[in-house]
């Protein structure tokens, strides 16, 4: 057992809990409201870790000493330039490595094919975060960006062909009353039960639950009904709703793909197994919050649809849907929903964009050394004939010798020479690269 601090107050944990783990058994939640999944899908349970906001609590394990504060219940955390994290990511190294296929996620279908691309002659490499990997994001090339907490260091993987293997997701309630405390999916109750976490006079709606002890109620959710936690549920079914009061709301509704990192890129990725499965939508909302990262309503969907948005990015842009921490993991199967209920066609998803786990500005900058204002090769010529330089395009460039008028004539009727040292280049790298240059 260990402990650390949430708001200021000491809160022990138990061997292998995360954060929010070790939180919930705390009887607080590690947010403010909303349904947790305990699987990095929404942005319920983010928090500031060490002084780094933004943190997914659910995939972060608990250590001894470490400072935890939840953001406000509504904004953004407040930003304190004096303040330093208490232990700085992003000060490690940055690693590069090439192979020939890069398999995000381990289960089934992650395994099926990275033993598919070994048979076929492939150098593989398997990405997991239960091995220690949060894969950031996928870029062209395609590169794949992978933090490794544990070594406080970032990993570039340049590879021929991404596998995206990461799985489902499931859906969260939009509903009157979904962002009050006491509300979970089924796979996070489950883990709770493992983890010997009680969840007291728990209910569960939608698919029964084998593992635990949980009452299962038929019917739709209607309204979710309760001040800060969760006091009753109302359903319905076939028009008839009922009102079943209780502590612990567990909804087992089904899934969608998980596929942020396969919207990122479309650039030599496949995607294989329940991330690329063609889950049915949910019932298209018709109140509550949508988006818990942004706080979008149903009710300013519907704003937006009236003033003429009627496409999927165009409702994400105008509504902020899907703009959040977690990229429309929550949000975006309610949000094709709504579309899908006003056009008679079910829209495809919106494009996701690095980083799918947030990074800070340290991650972000590390092995990368710029000068703001750089010189280029001839700087020290360019003074030996005279000229005044000045910054521009972030490099010292000679703005004249001293007769602007006589510079003009000598380019127009005669010869000049250019310094191009400020010009875009490439930087090539690999085993091949004097072939691939020729």
């Amino acid at each position: 057992m260990g402990s650390f601090l949430l708001d200021g107050t000491a809160r022990t944990f138990e061997p292998g809990d995360t954060l929010a783990v070790a939180i919930l058994r705390a009887g607080e939640h590690p947010a403010w409201g909303g349904t947790i999944c305990l699987a990095g899908d929404c942005g319920n349970c983010v928090g500031e870790v060490d002084g780094a906001a933004y943190v997914r609590t659910c995939l972060t394990p608990a250590r001894d000493g470490l400072a935890v504060r939840r953001h406000p219940s509504d904004g953004p955390p407040p930003w304190d330039p004096a303040a330093r994290p208490v232990q700085p990511r992003g000060s490690g190294e940055v690693r590069r490595m090439e192979t020939g296929v890069v398999v995000i996620g381990a289960g089934t279908s992650g395994r099926a094919a990275a033993a598919q691309a070994e048979a076929a002659g492939e150098q593989v490499a398997v990405l997991d975060g239960g091995l220690g990997h949060e894969v950031v994001g996928i870029f062209p090339g395609p590169t794949v960006i992978i933090r490794l907490p544990a070594e406080n260091a970032l990993l570039h993987v340049r590879a021929k062909q991404v596998v995206v293997a990461t799985g489902s997701a499931e859906l969260h309630p939009v509903v009157p009353g979904n962002r009050v405390a006491g509300l979970f999916t089924a796979r996070a109750a489950l883990q709770l039960a493992g983890a010997g976490v009680e969840l007291r006079d728990a209910v569960v709606i939608g698919e029964p639950l084998t593992g635990m002890a949980a009452t299962h109620i038929d019917g739709r959710v209607m309204r979710i009904e309760g001040e800060d936690r969760v006091s009753a549920v109302v359903t319905e079914v076939d028009g008839v709703q009922r009102r079943t009061a209780c502590e612990t709301l567990i909804v087992n509704l089904g899934h969608a793909p998980r596929d942020v990192l396969a919207r990122m890129s479309d650039e030599a990725v496949t995607v294989v197994g329940s991330a690329a499965h063609d889950f049915p939508l949910p019932p298209a909302p018709t109140a509550g919050i949508v988006c818990p990262c942004a706080g979008t309503t149903v009710e300013d969907l519907e704003g937006a649809w009236d003033r003429g948005f009627h496409e999927v990015e165009l409702l994400k842009r105008a509504t902020l849907c899907g703009t959040g921490t977690c990229q429309g993991g929550a949000c975006l199967p309610h949000l094709r929903a709504f579309v899908a209920a006003r056009t008679g066609d079910t829209p495809g998803p919106f494009t996701a964009r690095p980083a799918s786990r947030q990074i800070t500005l340290g991650e972000a900058a590390a092995d990368v050394h710029l000068d703001a204002f750089r010189r280029t090769a001839l700087h020290e010529e360019h003074l030996a004939a005279g000229a005044r330089m000045d910054r521009f395009g972030g490099w010292w460039r000679p703005w004249n010798y001293g007769d602007q008028l006589a510079e003009y004539r000598a380019v127009r009727e005669r010869v000049s020479l250019g310094d191009v040292s400020t010009l875009g280049k490439f930087l090539v790298g690999g085993p091949d690269v004097g072939e691939f240059l020729q």
